[in-house]
């Protein structure tokens, strides 16, 4: 279950990477790359901090729905456009299943258990990370720098959620699903009604 969770956060962020591509007018290769760098981004640096070889590189069905998803959205981008807010909905879908993903995996490291507070952390990192190389890449401000966006925070939250069920006894399956869910439904709202953090007070 948790797989295949992770292979639709791949397609959703895939798709969003085509998608934030489309305004630089770019040829079908850079619009690929575009869905690749953002797909496999946040796992690659999940899997450097932690240590092991990355998963995107050795799992050709991430391959698949990368190269399948980027296909699809470049043929259908003025039918997905129309759909309204797609970057924002597929990049949440995204940060939630690749949030959930960064922090089952560092609760499942068992020869050198992660400290809950790193493994909350790990999971936020995988879920913005795609995210962050692809707005760069695009030369956009990062949603993780934007002034009072909730999103490193509705990552946060999913993860402080899914690390009580994770104390409470609960399975990795389980675990995972309610991290996901909760960081999904936070960053949904975040979006919907415009909700902001409370800025740091500062003067000059």
């Amino acid at each position: 279950m948790l797989y295949i969770l992770e292979l639709i956060g791949t397609m959703a962020f895939a798709i969003s990477g085509v998608m934030a591509s489309l305004g630089r007018r770019p040829d079908w290769i850079g619009a690929m790359i575009m869905a690749f760098v953002t797909a496999i981004g946040g796992g690659v640096i999940r899997d450097a901090i932690i240590g092991h070889g990355s998963v995107a590189f050795r799992d050709p069905n991430i391959f698949y729905v990368t190269f399948v998803s980027a296909i699809i959205a470049m043929s259908m981008s003025d039918k997905i456009e129309r759909i309204g807010r797609t970057l924002a909905v597929a990049d949440a879908v995204g940060l939630g299943l690749f949030n959930s993903a960064g922090l089952v995996m560092a609760l499942s490291v068992t020869d050198s258990p992660i400290p809950y507070a790193f493994a909350l952390v790990l999971g936020a990192v995988t879920g913005c990370g795609g995210g962050i190389v692809r707005d760069v890449l695009c030369a956009r401000m990062p949603a993780l720098l934007r002034p009072r966006e909730v999103y490193i925070s509705a990552c946060l939250a999913g993860g402080i959620v899914g690390l009580i069920c994770f104390t409470s006894g609960c399975q990795l399956e389980t675990v995972g699903i309610v991290t996901a869910v909760v960081t999904l439904v936070i960053r949904l709202l975040a979006i919907r009604f415009n909700w902001r953090l409370p800025a740091v007070k500062h003067r000059k």
